[in-house]
Protein backbone atom coordinates (compact mmCIF):
# COMPACT_ATOMS: atom_id res chain seq x y z
CA UNK A 1 0.00 0.00 0.00
CA UNK A 2 1.69 3.37 -1.17
CA UNK A 3 1.31 6.85 0.22
CA UNK A 4 -0.31 9.13 -1.77
CA UNK A 5 0.50 13.28 -2.08
CA UNK A 6 -2.01 16.00 -0.60
CA UNK A 7 -5.09 15.93 -2.45
CA UNK A 8 -5.09 19.47 -3.77
CA UNK A 9 -1.62 20.67 -5.61
CA UNK A 10 -3.43 23.41 -7.11
CA UNK A 11 -3.53 27.31 -6.49
CA UNK A 12 -6.57 29.27 -7.07
CA UNK A 13 -4.47 30.92 -9.97
CA UNK A 14 -4.58 27.73 -11.73
CA UNK A 15 -0.83 27.18 -11.38
CA UNK A 16 0.43 24.06 -9.72
CA UNK A 17 1.91 24.22 -6.04
CA UNK A 18 5.20 22.44 -5.47
CA UNK A 19 5.45 19.11 -3.39
CA UNK A 20 5.60 19.58 0.43
CA UNK A 21 9.42 18.96 1.17
CA UNK A 22 8.39 16.00 4.02
CA UNK A 23 6.78 14.53 0.96
CA UNK A 24 9.87 14.65 -1.52
CA UNK A 25 12.09 13.07 1.32
CA UNK A 26 9.73 9.91 1.73
CA UNK A 27 10.27 9.10 -1.82
CA UNK A 28 14.15 9.81 -1.79
CA UNK A 29 14.26 7.36 1.20
CA UNK A 30 12.13 4.94 0.17
CA UNK A 31 14.39 5.04 -3.18
CA UNK A 32 17.59 4.92 -0.97
CA UNK A 33 16.03 2.26 1.03
CA UNK A 34 15.72 0.31 -1.95
CA UNK A 35 12.28 -0.15 -1.71
CA UNK A 36 11.33 -0.42 -5.83
CA UNK A 37 12.95 1.23 -8.98
CA UNK A 38 11.87 4.68 -10.39
CA UNK A 39 9.02 3.80 -11.75
CA UNK A 40 7.42 1.38 -9.42
CA UNK A 41 8.31 4.34 -6.41
CA UNK A 42 6.33 6.84 -9.30
CA UNK A 43 3.39 4.32 -9.00
CA UNK A 44 3.46 3.67 -5.25
CA UNK A 45 3.50 7.60 -4.65
CA UNK A 46 0.61 8.26 -7.63
CA UNK A 47 3.57 11.16 -9.25
CA UNK A 48 5.07 11.05 -12.31
CA UNK A 49 8.23 9.18 -13.21
CA UNK A 50 10.20 11.91 -14.28
CA UNK A 51 9.31 14.03 -10.96
CA UNK A 52 10.81 11.24 -9.03
CA UNK A 53 13.81 10.70 -11.50
CA UNK A 54 14.41 14.73 -11.18
CA UNK A 55 14.31 14.60 -7.63
CA UNK A 56 16.57 11.59 -7.23
CA UNK A 57 18.91 14.00 -9.71
CA UNK A 58 18.74 16.89 -7.95
CA UNK A 59 19.29 15.12 -4.83
CA UNK A 60 22.75 14.05 -6.32
CA UNK A 61 23.85 16.99 -7.99
CA UNK A 62 23.08 19.50 -4.79
CA UNK A 63 22.17 17.22 -1.84
CA UNK A 64 19.08 18.83 -1.38
CA UNK A 65 15.30 17.63 -2.49
CA UNK A 66 13.97 20.92 -2.39
CA UNK A 67 11.98 22.57 -5.56
CA UNK A 68 13.53 24.92 -6.90
CA UNK A 69 13.10 28.67 -6.96
CA UNK A 70 10.59 30.06 -9.48
CA UNK A 71 12.25 31.49 -12.63
CA UNK A 72 10.69 35.19 -12.43
CA UNK A 73 9.74 35.27 -15.78
CA UNK A 74 10.40 38.09 -18.51
CA UNK A 75 10.57 41.33 -17.24
CA UNK A 76 7.33 43.91 -18.27
CA UNK A 77 7.83 45.97 -21.34
CA UNK A 78 6.01 49.07 -19.80
CA UNK A 79 8.00 48.99 -16.57
CA UNK A 80 6.92 50.75 -13.69
CA UNK A 81 8.30 54.12 -14.27
CA UNK A 82 7.09 54.26 -17.31
CA UNK A 83 2.92 54.22 -16.15
CA UNK A 84 3.09 57.42 -15.45
CA UNK A 85 4.29 58.42 -18.38
CA UNK A 86 1.90 56.07 -20.24
CA UNK A 87 -0.96 57.90 -17.73
CA UNK A 88 0.18 61.19 -19.55
CA UNK A 89 -0.46 59.80 -22.84
CA UNK A 90 -3.92 58.55 -22.13
CA UNK A 91 -4.59 61.57 -20.65
CA UNK A 92 -3.42 63.38 -23.71
CA UNK A 93 -5.09 61.30 -26.10
CA UNK A 94 -8.41 59.26 -24.62
CA UNK A 95 -9.70 58.55 -27.61
CA UNK A 96 -6.31 56.27 -28.94
CA UNK A 97 -6.55 52.84 -29.31
CA UNK A 98 -4.01 50.30 -28.33
CA UNK A 99 -2.26 50.02 -31.67
CA UNK A 100 -1.81 54.31 -31.41
CA UNK A 101 -0.69 54.44 -27.72
CA UNK A 102 1.91 51.97 -28.36
CA UNK A 103 3.07 53.83 -31.82
CA UNK A 104 3.04 57.12 -29.47
CA UNK A 105 4.49 55.49 -26.56
CA UNK A 106 7.62 54.99 -29.10
CA UNK A 107 7.60 58.10 -30.87
CA UNK A 108 8.07 59.79 -27.59
CA UNK A 109 9.36 58.12 -24.72
CA UNK A 110 11.41 55.58 -27.28
CA UNK A 111 9.45 52.21 -25.64
CA UNK A 112 8.39 49.64 -27.77
CA UNK A 113 5.55 47.36 -26.80
CA UNK A 114 2.88 45.19 -28.06
CA UNK A 115 -0.80 45.50 -28.21
CA UNK A 116 -0.84 43.04 -25.48
CA UNK A 117 1.94 44.88 -22.81
CA UNK A 118 0.05 48.38 -23.48
CA UNK A 119 -3.37 46.14 -22.57
CA UNK A 120 -1.56 44.86 -19.41
CA UNK A 121 0.15 47.63 -18.40
CA UNK A 122 -3.71 50.08 -19.07
CA UNK A 123 -5.03 47.28 -16.27
CA UNK A 124 -2.73 48.16 -13.79
CA UNK A 125 -2.93 51.62 -14.29
CA UNK A 126 -6.87 50.72 -14.04
CA UNK A 127 -7.61 52.79 -17.56
CA UNK A 128 -10.59 50.77 -19.41
CA UNK A 129 -10.12 51.20 -23.17
CA UNK A 130 -13.58 51.33 -24.29
CA UNK A 131 -13.90 53.80 -27.29
CA UNK A 132 -16.24 56.19 -28.73
CA UNK A 133 -17.18 55.41 -32.61
CA UNK A 134 -15.05 57.73 -34.90
CA UNK A 135 -17.95 57.57 -37.57
CA UNK A 136 -21.48 58.06 -36.70
CA UNK A 137 -23.58 55.35 -37.24
CA UNK A 138 -25.52 54.00 -40.28
CA UNK A 139 -28.85 55.85 -40.69
CA UNK A 140 -30.72 52.82 -42.41
CA UNK A 141 -32.03 50.26 -40.75
CA UNK A 142 -31.56 46.83 -40.99
CA UNK A 143 -35.15 44.90 -41.68
CA UNK A 144 -36.36 41.60 -42.59
CA UNK A 145 -37.31 41.03 -45.81
CA UNK A 146 -41.01 40.58 -45.25
CA UNK A 147 -40.72 44.25 -43.90
CA UNK A 148 -38.97 45.27 -46.84
CA UNK A 149 -41.81 43.89 -49.09
CA UNK A 150 -44.48 45.00 -46.98
CA UNK A 151 -43.30 48.46 -47.53
CA UNK A 152 -42.82 48.28 -51.13
CA UNK A 153 -46.43 47.64 -51.65
CA UNK A 154 -47.72 50.19 -49.78
CA UNK A 155 -45.42 52.56 -51.90
CA UNK A 156 -46.68 50.87 -54.86
CA UNK A 157 -48.15 52.97 -58.36
CA UNK A 158 -51.79 51.19 -57.27
CA UNK A 159 -52.44 52.96 -53.80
Amino acid sequence: MGLSPAVNFQRTDGTMKAYSLDFREKILESYLNQEGSVRQLAKRFKVSFRFVWGLINRFRHTGSVAPKPHGGGNPPRINASSLERLRELVTQHPDATLKELCERLETVHHIQSSTSSMYRALDKLWLTRKKKRFTPRSRTVTRSRNSVMTTARKSGPWM
